[in-house]
Parts: C-alpha cells; structure tokens; sequence
C-alpha cells in the first residue's frame, strides 16, 4: 500500500493477536516499523508509523551533520536483558 506522501511504502501485516505495520522511505532505502492492535484504525497505525520513519531518518539526518552526539557509557553491558 502506498502513503500519500510520494517516496514511502507502507505495508499492513496481519500477525495473529496484533499487525505489523512497516513503512519505507525509497530515497533514503530506510525501513521502520510497529506493531499494533489491529482493533486500531489503519489511518492512526499510518500516522504512528510515518512518526517513527520521520523520527528515524531526523535522527540519521543529525548524526550525518554531527550535531549533538551523546557519548555511550562503554562500561554498561550492551547485551540487554536483566543480569540477577
């Protein structure tokens, strides 16, 4: 399915219990996506997923101009999860 927006792809995928919503932006070939409740309305799960994109390919405008890079901890463990 395509947005109005000329350049980006969205795609609707049925998972079960929820959907997967994933939008690409052809000229930057960057791809996000969410998941949601398919009781959700499609428009409200597009906005939610252009939100993401916009934020994503901002966030990669600024790290390409070399504004205000936060400096990584490199003493926290960057595997995740809980350690107990």
């Amino acid at each position: 399915m395509r947005s109005h927006d000329p350049g980006i792809i969205i795609e609707f995928s049925r998972m079960g219990a929820y959907v997967k919503v994933s939008a690409f932006h052809e000229a930057t070939m960057t791809e996000v996506s969410i998941v949601g409740d398919p009781r959700e309305t499609e428009q409200r799960l597009k906005q939610t997923v252009i939100k993401k994109l916009n934020y994503v390919l901002n966030k990669q405008n600024a790290d390409k101009s070399g504004t205000k890079k936060i400096a990584r901890d490199t003493t926290r463990d960057t595997k995740g999860g809980i350690v107990v």
